[in-house]
């Protein structure tokens, strides 16, 4: 056989261009013989099997447990369906769970009714969180003889749900699954070395309250050593697990050695905790205010009907209660009777890169693994290069001196061309921002391929081809420049990998993957002195794992971001978002294909495909079919609040009372659509604009500070006022104590209202917040409102609706003012959620207008501001 680094004619170099194409199809099956996997389910047991598996799961049960419990309806915090009807349902199905234990195991429920407050230090927008009344249904299986164990695994969910969403998905799919897992766990006729705590918490919709409740107010959490949380942002799909520890390695062990159906990435993790993904579970505070270490299950694929109507019974599968049922429940049973929960802080370690490949099995090592894993396989790979260079310089007569200066032009060849694919991409992205095309692959996912793979594929391969036309090299064969751009790809790898992992950038892991297989089969080649051809067929063998995996990524990462483009931020650009993933798997998928475009004849020819693929994607785009959104399957989100807002002067008097919609965007389209819907109603759709600087925080009754960030893009329409409530607000200073000597005066107050309320406080000038009754300390201010401070407090009732008091003190006095002149503003602010009884005529109508594809969340709301 002789070696591609002796010279060949051209003729004799090149291959056929249908072997790009093949190569091409190839990628494509391997990419849907991954989805086919991917979707592929356990099959569903039903009750009938309950008794031939005894220790399965049976996702029959948890689905009748979720029809009854979906069938009340939204289940709001401080609504009827929440409050009463769905801890019944709770403390029912538990109680039988209880009768129908096995004789070893003891069964214990009771209600949680928790009062408190916490802080949540977001960046512009911090806020006290209060809570009063709100439940928790707790239950724990111990022995039901001998000593009550020193330690507790938890496993816990959240019941509540979302206004005008009957949260089949989120979250009573986890609720049923736990409570299923919880009478087969109870049914063991095994003792457990540790107990076993089960949180329903009633109150997680609202900035995590009831998880923060049961850490700081129920006995039973000073036992707790660890914790499985489980949460869902879609309907269907399987459980990834994107958080662990963190620095608990034993928890990552026991979930590789016995959960039946993996699904995990570190990637996941660290795009969660940087804040990319805009949500945050229950896991957080059990970490920050219990400090105990867990592992955090969501149902993540697809999410398009989280948070909405459509979130019902009939969109959640049973394969999907098992999948999760049975990696729970396998999970539990070894975490209860693990010997680390007797001194867990003695296994404390590092954080973990962990992955699944392809739900078959979990790879997973330390920090610390990965650092030397990853120094050590860069200057291995580097080594084989070395190795093949010299070994091409031997036989083109070469010096390794010249070969290496070849390697470096095709280096940056290859870096050019990755520059000018990616950033034709990127230019594309903003180019469809601009012009109003954005989000055509919101529901035709397949044109993300089209529309931003495309253009990098095109540059990846242009460039290789190009340079070796135009740059002729009589030294070296067509085959061995090839093999210099492979290389160059593969050493850009490498400082890729260097700079993530001197970060400690645990998903640096994705390319330890490709460098690793592209160095096996680089030596590889090498034993067999790359033998004519026979080394395209070693290399292309050497990527089938690597196209798998990544693959397999791409997959998660497009089910779990396409659809929260959906209900980000109005102002931003969706298209940069999943231009950059598709350049980034594109890069993963094709890094050690592309270079190998010059192998074939007239090459322009796949070249051309591949434009022609983009072009029939801009087509498509621009018809109805690129439009984004579908009914039931792929809605479009709007947030409305019908405002009554009332303005008072300081000594009492009513300065301006007035109506109106306010609309809070919540995708790309949502400003435009509203302007037109309201012009053919004879309304008029404007921004809040000089509205911002005249009231506190624009005047609007914000659910949440968090919505003032979108203020710019945000629509007011003027209309009527709702008629005021029973549950109206009802603000009363009761009285107000002055300090001479500290220069203090303090409030008392007795606010009346309904189970969701915000306060807002905003000192004057020369006036400090020095003490309130929301929590101990003051906390810092949020976004300032004409250079004064502004504290936020969330404020939420269970099944107590008894008035609130709380006071307020200030200190020092506002220099434009006399001695019983301004303090501070206070507006008070309540949430109508799911009193459908206080819905206008007018406001039905104006909701009804939305389009047959549109989710509308959309209630009445009241604003009460004073200056005190």
């Amino acid at each position: 056989s002789s070696s591609t680094h002796q010279k060949r004619s051209k003729h004799d170099d090149k291959i056929s261009p249908w072997w790009l194409i093949s190569l091409s199809g190839a990628v494509v099956g391997i990419y849907f013989l991954v989805n086919w996997n991917w979707v592929s389910m356990p099959i569903a047991l039903r009750r009938s099997d309950d008794q031939t598996h005894p220790d399965r799961f049976i996702a029959e049960v948890a689905k009748q447990h979720l029809f009854e419990m979906s069938n009340v309806g939204p289940r709001v915090t401080g609504s009827y369906a929440n409050e009463i009807v769905t801890v019944q349902f709770l403390i029912r199905v538990i109680n039988d769970i209880a009768a129908n234990a096995n004789p070893a195991q003891r069964v214990e429920v009771h209600v949680q009714k928790a009062y408190g407050d916490m802080f949540l230090d977001y960046e512009n927008y911090p806020q006290t969180s209060v809570y009063q009344g709100i439940q928790n249904v707790v239950a724990r299986i111990v022995p039901s003889q001998g000593k009550e164990p020193d330690n507790y695994l938890m496993l816990s969910s959240h019941f509540d749900s979302v206004p005008q969403s009957p949260g089949a998905g989120d979250d009573g799919t986890m609720s049923v699954i736990m409570l299923e897992v919880m009478r087969k766990l109870a049914q063991n006729p095994s003792r457990y070395e540790h107990g076993l705590v089960f949180v329903f918490n009633g109150c997680e919709e609202n900035t995590l309250q009831g998880s923060h409740a049961f850490v700081t107010h129920h006995r039973w959490f000073s036992k707790v050593r660890t914790f499985i949380n489980m949460d869902v942002a879609a309907n269907g799909g399987r459980d990834i697990m994107f958080q662990a520890g963190p620095k608990y390695s034993f928890l990552m062990e026991y979930y590789r050695d016995f959960v039946p159906h993996p699904y995990c990435t570190a990637v996941a993790e660290e795009l969660f905790q940087a804040d990319l993904v805009p949500s945050e579970t229950d896991y957080f505070v059990y970490s920050k205010y219990g400090n105990i270490p867990g592992m955090d299950f969501a149902h993540s694929t697809w999410g398009y009907l989280y948070h909405t109507a459509y979130d019902a019974y009939d969109t959640i599968p049973n394969t999907t209660l098992q999948h999760t049922g049975d990696n729970v429940l396998a999970l539990a049973k070894e975490l209860a009777n693990a010997e680390e929960l007797y001194d867990i802080r003695q296994h404390e370690g590092s954080k973990a890169v962990f992955f699944d490949f392809l739900n078959w099995f979990l790879v997973y090592y330390p920090l610390w693994a990965s650092i030397i894993l990853n120094m050590s396989l860069s200057v291995i790979t580097l080594c084989a290069i070395g190795l093949s260079v010299w070994m091409m310089a031997r036989s083109a007569s070469l010096t390794v001196g010249q070969l290496l200066i070849q390697c470096l032009v095709s280096m940056g060849v290859v870096l050019l061309s990755l520059i000018v694919g990616a950033g034709l991409s990127l230019m594309l992205a903003v180019i469809l921002n601009a012009v109003d095309s954005t989000m055509s692959w919101f529901t035709q996912t397949w044109l993300i391929f089209g529309l931003y793979m495309c253009p990098f594929l095109i540059a990846s391969c242009t460039g290789p081809v190009l340079y070796i036309h135009f740059v002729k090299n009589d030294h070296l064969s067509l085959h061995a420049r090839v093999q210099l751009f492979l290389h160059a790809t593969c050493i850009l790898y490498v400082l890729i990998l260097i700079v993530v992992t001197s970060m400690n950038i645990r998903s640096g892991y994705l390319f330890t993957i490709a460098i690793l297989f592209y160095t096996i089969t680089t030596l590889m080649n090498a034993s067999i002195k790359y033998t004519s051809f026979v080394w395209i067929y070693v290399h292309l063998v050497g990527q089938v794992v690597p196209i798998s995996y990544f693959s397999s990524v791409s997959l998660t990462a497009f089910a779990t971001f396409i659809p929260m483009q959906g209900r980000g931020d109005a102002g931003a650009n969706p298209e940069l978002l999943i231009a950059l993933f598709a350049v980034l798997v594109g890069l993963l998928l094709t890094g050690f294909l592309t270079p190998l475009a010059p192998l074939a004849r007239k090459a322009y020819l796949f070249v051309t495909l591949i434009g022609v693929f983009f072009v029939v994607s801009i087509i498509v785009m621009v018809t109805s079919a690129g439009f984004p959104f579908r009914a039931h399957t792929t809605p479009q989100r709007f947030y409305i609040y019908h405002c009554t807002r009332e303005f008072y002067h300081q000594n009492g008097t009513l300065r301006r009372l007035e109506g109106g919609y306010y609309i809070h965007p919540q995708d790309r389209y949502t400003v435009d659509f509203v302007r037109a819907l309201a012009m053919k109603s004879d309304l008029i759709a404007e921004h809040l604009g000089v509205e911002c600087e005249k009231e506190l925080y624009c005047g609007i009754p914000f659910y949440q500070n968090t919505q003032h960030a979108q203020r710019s893009n945000g629509l007011w329409i003027e209309e009527y006022p709702f008629s005021l409530p029973d549950e109206t607000i009802d603000i009363q200073l009761v009285d107000a104590q002055r300090d001479p000597q500290l220069n203090t005066t303090t409030f008392f107050f007795k606010a009346k209202g309904t189970d969701h309320m915000s306060f807002y406080v905003s000192p004057v000038k020369g006036v400090k917040l020095v003490g309130w009754s929301f929590s101990k300390t003051i906390p810092r201010s949020g976004l300032p409102w004409n250079g004064q401070d502004v504290h936020f407090v969330n404020f939420v009732h269970g099944i107590d609706d008894r008035p609130h008091e709380f006071y307020i003190t200030v200190q020092g006095s506002s220099s434009t003012s006399t001695e019983n002149g301004w303090n501070f503003y206070l507006n008070v602010v309540a949430q109508y959620m799911h009193h459908e009884q206080y819905r206008t005529s007018e406001f039905k109508q104006f909701i009804n207008q939305f389009p047959y594809y549109a989710h509308v969340v959309a209630y009445p709301a009241h604003l009460i501001s004073r200056i005190f």
